[in-house]
C-alpha cells in the first residue's frame, strides 16, 4: 500500500509540474509494442508511451505504424519510417485534459507524450500544431496569471486587515 501512495504522489507531482506546459524533449525508445512504443526521457527520469493509435477514434491512425515481429519494430506502411529499440526520438509532453477513463474521477490526469521526430504522416506532430499547442498553454497560463491577480487584488481591497505587510 505505501507503494502505491508513493507511485501515485509521483504521479501527481508529475502531473503538476506539466500542468499547462508543452515541453518537447529528446528520449529513447525502451519498449515496442503492437500499439505503440515505450520512450524514456532523461532529463525529467520519465518513462511513458506514445500510442500510435487513436484510443477514441481508432481507424484514424491504424495505418501510421505496423507491428513487424520478426525485427521487433514498428513500421509504416511503405516502409520509409520505422521506430526500433534504443533510437533516439523527440516527443511532445503534456497533461491530457480529458479524464482517464469513465471509471476513474474526473480529477485524475494522465501524462501524454506525442512524437515530433521523426515525422511520420498521421502520427507525428507538425511543428506548426506543436507552435499551436505551445501558444494554447501559454495564452491559457495568462488567463490563469491574470484570474490569481484579480483574486488578490480583490482581497487587498475588500479585506485590508487580513493582508499582512512585508
Amino acid at each position: 500500500m505505501a507503494q502505491q501512495a508513493g507511485r501515485s504522489s509521483v504521479e501527481l507531482y508529475t502531473n503538476l509540474f506539466f500542468k499547462g506546459k508543452t515541453i518537447e524533449e529528446p528520449g529513447y525508445v525502451t519498449q515496442i509494442l503492437q500499439n505503440g512504443f515505450g520512450v524514456l526521457i532523461p532529463s525529467y527520469g520519465i518513462e511513458g508511451v506514445v500510442y500510435t493509435t487513436n484510443k477514441e477514434d481508432s481507424e484514424a491512425m491504424v495505418a501510421a505504424l505496423e507491428y513487424v515481429q520478426e525485427s521487433h519494430t514498428l513500421v509504416s506502411p511503405d516502409q520509409s519510417s520505422s521506430i526500433g529499440l534504443f533510437q533516439r526520438v523527440r516527443v511532445v509532453l503534456q497533461v491530457d485534459d480529458k479524464p482517464v477513463s469513465a471509471n476513474v474521477s474526473s480529477m485524475r490526469r494522465k501524462l501524454l507524450l506525442r512524437l515530433t521526430e521523426p515525422q511520420i504522416e498521421g502520427l507525428s506532430v507538425s511543428p506548426e500544431d506543436l507552435n499551436k499547442m505551445r501558444d494554447a498553454a501559454a495564452a491559457n497560463n495568462a488567463r490563469k496569471n491574470q484570474m490569481s491577480e484579480e483574486k488578490i487584488v480583490e482581497m487587498v481591497t475588500k479585506h485590508p486587515e487580513q493582508v499582512e505587510t512585508i
